[in-house]
């Protein structure tokens, strides 16, 4: 069973921000496939974060909703405002979003 919750509007995306106090709110931006690392994160989170994905090849203008420029990217949030963005989905980034994940809000 897929850990993320799939995002298929802008009302999707509004929705999953603004609704999730006490968690941080993490978005996933891929292309086709979902990776398993992202999918392990989600898991690992989950008492911490409401996890999301976005497949921006069905969805062209999420880009433009997650202010990134390249997939695969994560984008955190924390009421509403977002907290921090890792375009690239660079180890050492995602190191430092793990740690803040295990914290939680």
């Amino acid at each position: 069973m897929p850990a993320h919750q799939e995002i298929n509007s802008k009302s999707d995306f509004e929705s999953a921000i603004n609704s999730n106090s006490g968690k941080y709110v993490l978005i996933y931006a891929y292309e086709n496939q979902i990776a398993p690392r992202a999918e392990e994160y989600a898991e690992k989170y989950k008492s911490t974060t409401a996890p999301y994905k976005v497949d921006v090849t069905k969805h062209n203008d999420a880009k433009q909703w997650l202010n990134i420029s390249t997939a695969p990217s994560a984008v955190v949030y924390s009421n509403g405002k977002e907290v921090t963005t890792v375009e690239g989905m660079d180890p050492s980034k995602m190191q430092e979003v793990a740690k803040m994940l295990e914290k939680g809000v």
